[in-house]
């Protein structure tokens, strides 16, 4: 799955769903692929302040991290790749920090304070939020610099918001069932039929089963552009289910 995904002509820019496969690299250059989950590192010092054990705060780290999504990515796409270094436990920064993030009310903002289970996990000091909140910025101000960056050079920008999910996961948070094998997230202003079709095609021909904007909806786009209509971009978020991920 790995080159259908990322060098089908369907996902680049001004290609449609009928192109099958892009020959050359630079074919590429408009892509701008966003992992935001997938690192399991938080510092020593917060993390000796953790409410839970150590033990439960490594398997919570473990079960919220999109393991298995970074080695997806080829080659060719990794110095066009944007992954956050931290846990999401520590910062997760596909979450607002504006007061409209619907998941603080899990205690899942862009600072956790919960863990999937509902316990009490971290207490932030003032301190740890103005050193998270720097990091925050830190890393929406490179997605702006390298959103921009390939607008400028290519007219459009196609990015991928990379994830994967287990079943268990979506169903301890919210309660849901019957997942599909990949969830293609979307944003009305920054949705392409042609893109979407053509990565339902390339999941279609290896038999995985796909569902729009469930169990996960949106798709992450750079705060410099988020809300502006005739930007250029164009951004899908892809959540792989951990169940197929080591057959694609």
């Amino acid at each position: 799955m790995t080159m259908g995904l990322f060098s089908c002509r369907a996902l680049l820019w001004k290609s449609g769903p009928d192109e099958s496969i892009a020959k050359e690299e630079h074919d590429m250059k408009p892509i701008l692929i966003h992992i935001p989950h997938a690192s399991l590192y938080i510092p020593e010092d917060y993390r000796r302040t953790a409410l839970i054990s150590q033990e439960e705060l490594q398997e919570e780290n473990l079960f919220m991290c999109d393991t298995g999504i970074t080695g997806l990515v080829p080659q060719a796409l990794k110095e066009q790749t944007v992954a956050f270094p931290y846990s999401r436990l520590y910062c997760d920064v596909e979450r607002f920090r504006d007061g409209t993030e619907p998941m603080e009310a899990w205690g899942m903002g862009y600072i956790y304070t919960r863990d999937s289970k509902g316990n009490e996990m971290f207490r932030p000091t003032d301190d740890h939020i103005r050193t998270v909140s720097e990091i925050y910025d830190r890393h929406h101000e490179e997605l702006n610099r390298r959103t921009e960056a390939i607008l400028k050079e290519h007219g459009g920008c196609l990015i991928i918001d990379l994830h994967s999910f287990s079943d268990e996961t979506v169903n301890r948070l919210f309660g849901w069932t019957d997942f599909p094998d990949v969830c293609i997230g979307t944003e009305p202003d920054y949705y392409s039929e042609d893109v979407v079709a053509g990565i339902c095609k390339v999941c279609e021909s290896l038999g995985l089963t796909t569902a729009f904007n469930y169990p996960y909806k949106g798709s992450m786009v750079p705060n410099k552009y988020f809300g502006k209509k005739g930007t250029g971009i164009v951004s899908v978020m892809v959540e792989i289910n951990k169940r197929v991920i080591g057959s694609i």
